[in-house]
């Protein structure tokens, strides 16, 4: 599940993922007067994280990279807001366009469209899938955190995208795009 995000450049492990989101919360409200174009947003990301990490002792070396799957993720989810209060579109244009808001809920609507793009990409997720979600998305590796919390945090916000998958018998769907066919 991490190598199909991972494939398409939106993987980030969940502690850093955090702190990004964190961060650019931050950078955008400091810049409201005079917002940052995306692709200075990314990498003024990554700086301030990574020196955050080293004020408290985190221990992560690739900053440069999982800021712009973060990015990637949060534009791909339409969070990230233009000067004319519309999510920034994905395209040629967007790492040139001003970064002026985030949509409430941004973190919660970033990790579900991760989910969304794993269940339209494997296209065989089902809801035995719940704790293979959680390790991929969120626990990653930390024993201390529980995971029958992170199996909750799957489907909460799996129930967020019912706008757009839905459930057919055990195997979650992209509304519109018939399941899977094995060989006749």
């Amino acid at each position: 599940m991490a190598d199909c995000l991972r494939s398409d450049l939106l993987y980030s492990e969940k502690r850093p993922r955090d702190v990004l989101f964190r961060v650019i919360e931050q950078l955008v409200a400091e810049h409201r007067g005079d917002p940052m174009i995306l692709s200075r947003l990314t990498r003024e990301a990554a700086a301030r994280a990574r020196q955050h990490a080293e004020t408290t002792g985190f221990v992560f070396g690739h900053w440069e990279t999982a800021s712009k799957a973060v990015v990637k993720a949060m534009l791909c989810a339409g969070v990230l807001l233009a000067t004319d209060g519309y999510p920034i579109v994905p395209g040629i244009t967007a790492q040139a366009t001003a970064v002026a808001g985030l949509k409430d809920l941004h973190a919660d609507i970033t990790e579900a469209f991760l989910l969304e793009v794993l269940i339209r990409r494997l296209g065989d997720v089902t809801t035995r899938d719940h704790t293979a979600l959680a390790h991929a998305l969120f626990r990653q590796f930390d024993r201390g955190v529980p995971l029958d919390e992170l199996e909750d945090r799957v489907v909460i916000l799996v129930a967020q995208l019912a706008d757009r998958v839905e459930l057919r018998g055990e195997l979650y769907c992209v509304r519109g795009v018939p399941p899977a066919q094995g060989p006749s």
